[in-house]
């Protein structure tokens, strides 16, 4: 049986992240990592740009094509890793193999929810969530199709505008009130989702799928909650996502709605790691653990994980929800708290004459949330404010105006930021430094 230093199972943000944090403190331990799909690593929020043809296959892929071998990574494609057993130190694959571990990173990653709709399990459909599926819907949309989407989140959102780049008729059902729901505000949301209108795509909000009847291959006939009927050639399912924990859970480690982990991604067992969107970890913004899926989140979690994987007590900063997406020309960001739960937060707002659009929450003379839709190009520092939980109470009259910026704090806290960016350069081009001696070694 071989045994390996480390072991991460998983091969997206997180544990490449997690590799590369090993691989900075640790060169030569043994490293072994598990993917299911039989492709290296790619970044999976470009499976939309790749269906509309704005990126190509090789602009999907996260690493160059020697990274495995470069950071000496016994790379296990195609390979599931079915059980883990804590006590033992092991793990078994779907085909029969076994494998001891020093330490374990978990980076199992999130799964596409099935909502309990009648006759939806005969059906064929994509989820848009992996390469595969963006595969599939280019080969499906070699020609003009009526498509559905349900579920209008970020994932179905794009899966809408990738099929109309295609020339699809497509209808988008949402059970909720708008689109986006989770990621933007009321006024965004609508924002959204007319200039999607706009472009021929048709939205029913407050609507929901009770029922699917195939029709062969993919297609198929839905019938909604108030009894209409939509006819369709392929149907997409993107009601939402679930943290992946059944092998967690079956390890025996705590779950709570997600992997519950420690300040540096520690699982209840000693030696068990988890990182990415499976995981609950503190949330900076909310000030408790909560599951955040996102790309960003996930690589920061991942390169935490590794560095406490391999002997460095690194605590976990925290994350901080943020979305930045682009529907047809319309680009729209979003961080931490959008939708305030309370009168607790202050909210300010700004439309400008040309349509953008800009939100400010603030608690507690803190920037706790931002939404910018249209102009986007100053949002950066309102995302750096709010990650840094700066006091704002000085500049707060300024935070929306357009030309936003350095000029408008106050002049100790923009000296206090001078040196903050400049001993974050001096570090990066030592990191810099540093690779490069190693890759001529």
């Amino acid at each position: 049986m071989r045994k390996y230093d480390y072991v991460v199972v998983g091969n997206s943000a997180a544990a490449i992240n997690a590799c590369d944090a090993i691989r900075s403190l640790d060169p030569d331990g043994s490293l072994a990592l598990f993917g299911e799909e039989k492709r290296r690593c790619y970044s999976r929020p470009l499976i939309s740009y790749l269906v509309m043809g704005t990126v190509d296959e090789k602009g999907m892929y996260y690493r160059p094509p020697d990274y495995y071998r470069r950071r000496k990574i016994d790379f296990h494609a195609g390979s599931k890793v079915e059980a883990v057993d804590p006590e033992r130190r092991c793990l078994e694959t779907s085909d029969g193999e076994r494998y001891k571990w020093r330490r374990l990173l978990l980076a199992t990653g999130f799964r596409p929810f099935m909502p309990p709709v009648e006759g939806l399990e005969e059906a064929m459909y994509l989820t848009f969530v992996s390469w595969d599926d963006a595969r599939t819907m280019l080969r499906l949309t070699s020609r003009p199709l009526r498509s559905l989407v349900m579920g209008a989140g970020l994932i179905g959102m794009k899966a809408a505008e990738a099929l109309h780049s295609r020339g699809c008729e497509v209808v988008v059902v949402e059970r909720m009130d708008r689109v986006l729901p989770l990621a933007l505000d009321e006024t965004a949301s609508e924002m959204v989702a007319a200039r999607c209108r706009e472009s021929g795509i048709e939205i029913l909000t407050g609507r929901s799928v009770s029922r699917v009847a195939a029709r062969g291959g993919y297609r198929g006939t839905a019938v909604l909650d108030d009894g209409a009927e939509l006819d369709f050639d392929l149907l997409v399912v993107a009601v939402g996502v679930r943290p992946r924990t059944e092998l967690a859970e079956v390890a025996g480690l705590r779950c709570e709605g997600g992997i519950v982990v420690d300040e540096h991604q520690r699982t209840s067992e000693p030696d068990v790691y988890a990182a990415g969107d499976a995981v609950v970890a503190y949330d900076l913004v909310r000030g408790e653990p909560t599951v955040n899926a996102l790309w960003p989140v996930a690589a920061l979690q991942g390169k935490y994980a590794g560095l406490n994987m391999a002997g460095k007590e690194a605590p976990y900063p925290g994350g901080n929800s943020m979305n930045a997406v682009e529907f047809f020309g319309l680009p729209v960001l979003s961080a931490g708290v959008v939708n305030p739960p309370d009168a607790s937060y202050e909210v300010l707002i700004r439309r400008g004459e040309d349509g953008d659009y800009r939100k400010a929450v603030i608690r507690g003379d803190v920037l706790v949330g931002m939404l910018v839709a249209g102009k986007i190009e100053r949002a950066g520092i309102l995302t750096s404010l709010i990650q840094e939980r700066a006091n704002v109470r000085r500049i707060k009259g300024f935070l929306l105006e357009e030309g936003f910026g350095h000029i408008h704090f106050p002049r100790s806290m923009r000296e206090e930021r001078i040196v903050e960016a400049v001993a974050g350069l001096a570090k990066q081009e030592r990191e810099a430094r540093q690779e490069r001696e190693r890759r001529r070694r």
